[in-house]
């Protein structure tokens, strides 16, 4: 499992190198309104490929966390880019926790590095305690560790009915959090 986790994370690197390097030759990422036409020249499928994007993300992180949902607010809107993006990362993050569930310590090293294990374990500590306030804290904290946070979940007694509350609750805040203040930081690196 962790050969094939390293394959797919391989692959995934390549194609997103390759398709940051053609977004920078035509210019997709310096003009959002040639990246929302570029998009949209998919048509219905434009949504479905981000959605199911950001369902794999979660699972097996391919694009730097955050930069994906950035480009979802600039190829769909302020509002339905979060939606689009919160969808899929919702739908992703409950893959993931029953994942762990079924799997357990043997599934998460298959996809996470030795060095994460002890940060996940402390979330795991304080997840046995208060995982809802766990995630809480988490999800709303700037970058913060969303992933390893639903990992460390897959791992407590929390139901996943409260889980899945707490996530579709927590995502959509936790995306535009991230991705406004990504979006701040892109316009000053673009301004200097």
């Amino acid at each position: 499992m962790k050969k094939l986790s390293k394959v797919i994370f391989i692959v995934g690197l390549v194609i997103v190198i390759v398709a940051i390097f053609f977004a920078f030759k035509y210019n997709l990422f310096q003009n959002p309104v040639i990246l929302k036409k570029f998009v949209h020249r998919f048509g219905f499928f434009g949504p479905v490929i981000f959605i199911l994007i950001q369902i794999i993300q979660p699972i097996v992180p391919i694009i730097p966390g955050g930069v994906s949902d950035v480009a979802g607010i600039l190829s769909f809107g302020p509002i339905i880019g979060v939606v689009y993006a919160s969808v899929g990362l919702v739908i992703g993050e409950i893959i993931l926790f029953l994942l762990v569930h079924k799997y357990g310590r043997k599934f998460v090293l298959s996809i996470t590095s030795d060095k994460n294990m002890p940060r996940l374990e402390r979330l795991v500590d304080v997840g046995n305690k208060h995982t809802i306030w766990m995630l809480i804290i988490v999800f709303l904290m700037p970058f913060g560790p969303d992933d390893l946070a639903c990992l460390a979940s897959g791992f407590t007694k929390i139901s996943l009915k409260d889980y899945i509350k707490t996530i579709i609750l927590l995502k959509p805040i936790s995306v535009a959090i991230h991705c406004y203040l990504l979006l701040d930081v892109f316009k000053m690196v673009k301004i200097n």
